[in-house]
């Protein structure tokens, strides 16, 4: 059981349905492996009341204490989908692992069912095409982004490395020495470097800020950096390049 109280629970917790949930903004959680579980777990961290389904009788049981409502069911079953109030639901996680075309008629169903809000997992390049052909906008590759993730911080410059879109990321690194000692106003990143630092942290404290530009920033504050993949990359490797 998570942290909340008793009291504080839904009344469909208790009487073992899960449409009033739906109704009062619940995330349906498809798939409760790895992944899904992961999210779920997550979320109800958060506060979020979370329905989570998955077809193997062992993994429901290890969530029964841990979400709101947890069944097990075939989502590929439109009547066993409407009976858990999943058309009700706005928000849809499909976190189903290997078995692409349970996925995809999961997928398939849950528009049919008139879910605005989905977000797909999607375990190959082919599947998060067809997922994205189907209609589904927010479509996650948790082992292709990794993978993306992990090579930049493998390189050493960057201690961490969000990708926001194909062409945008938001990276964590340390201010080059070149632009140090300065206000950042009087440097001009952004039109130097095609990037913008967004915020700063102090070496020895444990809040960030806001880089306004009278910000003044040393080689041993910790910076947030935004813009291209390329141009974040070049910009966190600047000391490498001074010291070729």
């Amino acid at each position: 059981m998570n942290e909340r109280s008793w009291l504080a629970r839904p009344a469909a917790f208790f009487a073992g349905d899960p449409k009033p949930l739906g109704r009062e903004g619940a995330v349906a959680v498809i798939g409760l492996g790895r992944f899904g579980g992961s999210l779920a777990r997550e979320l109800a961290s958060h506060g979020v009341d979370v329905i989570g389904i998955d077809i193997a009788e062992a993994v429901v049981g290890e969530f029964a204490e841990t979400l709101t409502y947890v069944s097990r069911a075939d989502a590929t079953d439109e009547v066993a989908l409407r009976q858990l109030g999943i058309d009700e639901v706005s928000r849809v996680v499909i976190a189903i692992g290997g078995d692409l075309q349970a996925s995809i008629l999961v997928a398939s169903r849950i528009l049919k069912l008139g879910n605005q809000h989905i977000w797909a997992k999607a375990i190959s390049e082919p599947h998060a095409e067809i997922l994205h052909q189907m209609g589904i906008d927010h479509v996650v590759r948790p082992e292709n982004d990794m993978g993306r993730r992990l090579a930049h911080l493998i390189r050493g410059h960057i201690s961490d490395f969000l990708p926001i879109d194909e062409d945008f990321v938001l990276a964590r690194t340390t201010p080059p020495v070149r632009i140090s000692d300065a206000p950042l106003a009087s440097i001009g990143v952004r039109t130097t470097y095609a990037v913008t630092i967004v915020a700063f942290k102090r070496n020895g404290t444990e809040h960030w800020d806001i880089a306004d530009p009278e910000v003044v920033l040393y080689a041993d504050d910790e910076i947030l950096v935004a813009g291209h993949p390329r141009k974040v990359e070049a910009f966190s490797e600047l000391d490498k390049d001074a010291d070729g």
